[in-house]
């Protein structure tokens, strides 16, 4: 038997024997977790029975981490003061500071850094939990990450490319043209992306950032680049109904009779969501 179901079983059978309401088949990292929320005494119940703080599911997740992700101050608080390793990662290299910061959950990220959490660590695309807070605009958790002794990471040095340009390029693109352009020069491409195409315009489009997209397009952004699905940033705009992104990337010349691999094309996806406005200004530009 695997050693994830073993602890699996003890935990759920150690719930059922006390008649807890956590016996639902839960991963054994959910179970930890709620026991947390509940409170000491549950949580030291479900501990007692020889389940780990840190047991985690599939994909590595603690309790921890999902009290991060989730806001939940007093069960950090309670995992932290029974031992969980604040700085344990998932298999995407993730940590619970990375997990709160990218949700913007200040008070959480401030327990983590008091319990000695590194502001440094990367996860496997190579961001940092103040990385993930600036991309996600969370200001307040921003600024107690670079309040951290090592929260800033060093300066990239040479062209970035992949995922990590990518989202390079979003972050300065969020931070104003002479930003972006200064990452540029060092030769990182305005177009990066990972894998599946994705571009930071793309992702800008999708987001609704405007001023993000106005930037990129400015520093010459490829408005008709096609992800790995034949989705370009104006059929992201189109399926959410972002009527201003939409006109700005037509006037930088998308078009917006491209189909993706669905066949669907900026106005299908507008029309689809029912987003009127946003379709009227792809009808006057031709849109079929």
């Amino acid at each position: 038997m695997k050693r994830s179901n073993f602890f699996r079983i003890v935990v759920i059978g150690a719930a059922f024997a006390s008649g807890s309401a956590f016996a639902d088949g839960a991963d054994p990292q959910e179970v930890v977790y709620r026991a947390a929320a509940s409170g000491e005494a549950q949580l030291q119940q479900t501990l007692s029975a020889g389940t780990p703080v840190d047991i985690a599911d599939d994909d590595g997740e603690t309790a921890l981490m999902e009290a991060a992700d989730k806001g939940n101050v007093s069960a950090v608080q309670l995992l932290l003061a029974k031992g969980a390793q604040v700085n344990r990662r998932d298999e995407d290299g993730k940590t619970a500071l990375m997990m709160a910061a990218d949700e913007g959950h200040t008070a959480v990220v401030k327990v983590l850094l008091a319990a000695g959490a590194d502001a440094s660590l990367k996860d496997k695309d190579g961001e940092t939990a103040l990385m993930k807070a600036e991309e996600e605009r969370h200001a307040d958790t921003a600024e107690a990450l670079r309040a951290a002794a090592g929260a800033v990471a060093a300066p990239q040095t040479g062209p970035l490319t992949g995922k990590q340009g990518q989202k390079a390029v979003l972050r300065a693109a969020y931070g104003g043209e002479a930003q972006l352009r200064a990452l540029l020069e060092g030769g990182t491409s305005v177009d990066a992306a990972p894998a599946d195409g994705e571009t930071a315009l793309m992702e800008a489009a999708d987001k609704g950032n405007l001023a993000a997209v106005q930037v990129l397009l400015k520093c010459g952004a490829q408005p008709n680049a096609k992800d790995d699905e034949g989705n370009t940033a104006i059929m992201e705009a189109a399926g959410d109904g972002y009527t201003a992104i939409v006109q700005a990337l037509l006037a930088a010349g998308a078009d917006p009779n491209f189909r993706d691999e669905d066949g669907e094309t900026a106005l299908m996806k507008a029309e689809k969501d029912h987003h009127t406005e946003t379709a009227a200004a792809l009808r006057a530009a031709g849109a079929k």
